[in-house]
Formats: C-alpha cells, structure tokens, sequence
C-alpha cells in the first residue's frame, strides 16, 4: 500500500526542485532547493519506518536483507541513468567527465562534485542508509528493553542536530568560509534525515504521544503558522548568509517536520466540491510523487539537453516559457517512462527474491522516490 499523502509531499518536493532549477521563477530560484530538505525528513521517517516495523514484528532486524534490498532500489536506476547520460556526453557533446562520473559511481558526490549537480542529494541519503542501520544495530547491541529498545532515539535526534549546526558553523567560521559544504556535505545535513527518524520513532512505538499532540485543532493551527515561519528563512536569507548557514538548515527541517505531522494527522478539512477538486488534484500529485525517484534523476538532463535537442530539431521552444515548458514535461515523462523501464520491473523482482514481509502503516516508496 502507498500513503497518497506522502506521494503528494513528494511531488511537491520534486516539483519545487524541478522549478528552482529552471530559474523562471524568482520565488522558486530562492526557495526551491529546500525541497530536497523534504525529501530528507520524508527519506528518514519512511526508512526508520521499514527498520521499526520489522522489529516489532520479529524483535530483530534482518540489516543483510536490508541493504540488499535497498540497492535494488537505488542502484539500478541510478546506474542506468549514469550509464545512458555519460555515453550521450561523450557521443553527443564529446565531454570526458571519468573523474566526475567516478564520484557519482561511489557515492560521494556530496564531497566531490559529481557530473550532475543535483545527485549530491542521493550521496547524503545513501550515506545515511548505512548511518541509520549501524546506529540502530549498536543501540540493539546495548539496549535491555526489548519492547522499546530505540527510547535513546529523541537524545540522538538532539544531538545530532546540535552537532550539525555546530559542525556548519566551523565550516563558515574556522577558516574561509565554505557555504557548498554547510548545504550538501552528509555529516552537515544528515540532521534532516535524523528529525524524520525521530518522527518514525514516535509514529510506531511512541503513537500516544503524536496522537495527543495532534489532535486539538488549536495545536494543528499553531503547527502550521510555527512551521510556516521556519520555512519562510528560506526566503529571506541567502543559502551564503552565515546565519542561515549555520542554523537555517535547522529551521527548514523542523519546518518541514511539521508538514510531515499534519499530512499524517490532518484529515477532512474540506467537504463538498472543493474536497473533490482536491482529491483530483491531489492523485494527479501522486501520480507524479509515485515517479519522483526518476524523475528527480532525469530532471538535470532533461534541463541541460532537451530543449536545445528539441529546438534544433523542431524549431521550438524559442522562448524562456518555450524552454521551461518541454524541459518541465519532458523531465516528468522521461522520468515516467524510465521509472516504469527499469525502476518499477527491479523492484517487481526484487520483491519476488526478498519479499517484504512487513506489516508497514505508512508503506510507500520515498525520498527523491527511492525508500521501501
């Protein structure tokens, strides 16, 4: 079962994303990068979410079947995409980027530039993959609750991100300032992923709590406008602001930590024709967020090549709107198709060859796409 909700997060992850790169618009240019911090938090509460349920069902977590199958997840799509966009640079506009598609083959793209820019994003998360799974091993290895073994969880989260911020602040204070590590190196913005986890560790072994946090209206409301605020630093502050370097990412995260809370426990505000304007509008928005892995992978090319591919070969677009407007539909139809490729019939077999056999609430494909 996927969660609609979730996938509508996602869409408005990737769609924000997808917007910012574009520069069309000066609202987006601003502010659409912190859709990967949406990803994040979403990446951690799902990820935990896997790892948490198959504990309570087994009181044990199978972490060789986990990884295995997560690569089935992440890989394939990943190195088809690097495969088929390295041999067009070569081919097509004779670049030679070895070194660059070797951090991308590796996974440290959020340490070394990779050829595309937007896949340090996935060097953060596939970091945090391996992160989270020891973590929990070693909390397991010392914990005597059986029941409840991760109560640690809140404390890491708290430290965690008070280590990021202060390990952000050395990287803008210690030395020249270096604002490209505070916003994608894994041990400045794992804090994200972490909140996510937190969430996840509270949605399955602590429901009481967000339950009894969530269901007053007044707190819903006050939730909204604090995570508002929070969010709306990403507007006023420049990513190479000191202050926003150094405690921003925070305040975006947390923001969007709300959000996640009140598309779980938010529901039925509207009724009537709206509620079913909306609901049309939201399964179009999560027929896009079911595909946001691929199509978030397939949005640097789609921006880089095809509308100059398109214009020589059909004389459109000539124009800015022109430009955005087939590399938008193009990047959303090639990542469609290319999900559908090579993504979903990996993932058909992977679930073949190591079912799932959790029992999970909110079971759905995350991130840029990429956590079941």
């Amino acid at each position: 079962m996927r969660n609609k909700r979730l996938d509508v997060l996602r869409c408005v992850a990737v769609v924000t994303v997808m917007i910012h790169h574009s520069h069309i618009s000066p609202f987006f240019t601003r502010t659409g990068w912190a859709g990967v911090d949406l990803f994040f938090v979403l990446s951690g509460f799902l990820i935990s979410g896997l790892l948490f349920s198959e504990y309570k069902k087994r009181h044990a977590i199978r972490f060789k079947r986990f990884f295995i199958r997560r690569g089935l997840k992440i890989y394939p799509a990943f190195y088809v995409f690097l495969f088929l966009t390295g041999i067009t640079a070569q081919l097509v506009f004779h670049t030679h980027p070895l070194r660059q598609y070797l951090h991308d083959v590796f996974f440290i793209m959020d340490y070394k530039q990779g050829f595309w820019d937007h896949t340090w994003t996935l060097g953060v998360e596939e970091q945090f993959y391996i992160f989270l799974p020891l973590l929990l091993l070693v909390i397991l290895r010392f914990s005597a609750k059986r029941e409840d073994p991760f109560r640690i969880i809140p404390w890491a989260a708290l430290f965690i991100a008070l280590f990021c911020v202060i390990s952000r602040a050395a990287s803008i204070y210690i030395g020249k300032p270096n604002f490209q590590m505070t916003y994608t190196a894994f041990h400045n913005r794992m804090d994200a992923l972490f909140f996510g986890v937190l969430i996840g560790y509270l949605y399955h072994f602590r429901p009481a709590i967000l339950e009894k946090l969530m269901r007053p209206t007044r707190n819903r409301v006050v939730i909204a406008a604090i995570s508002t605020v929070l969010l709306s630093f990403a507007y006023f502050y420049d990513r190479d602001n000191k202050f926003f370097a150094t405690f921003g990412y925070s305040f975006v995260y947390l923001g969007f930590t709300g959000v996640l809370l009140l598309s779980l426990y938010v529901h039925g505000i509207f009724s009537g024709k709206l509620a079913r304007l909306l609901e049309l509008a939201g399964s179009a928005a999560a027929f896009v967020g079911m595909y946001s892995y691929s199509i978030y992978l397939w949005h640097g090319p789609g921006g880089a090549w095809l509308p100059g591919l398109v214009r020589r070969t059909t004389g459109f677009p000539t124009g800015t709107s022109g430009r955005f407007i087939v590399y938008f539909v193009g990047s959303l139809v090639i990542g469609t198709v290319m999900s559908k490729l090579v993504e979903y019939p990996v993932l058909r077999l992977r679930d073949r060859i190591f079912p799932d056999s959790n029992i999970v609430p909110v079971a759905a494909e995350v991130g840029t796409g990429r956590d079941r």
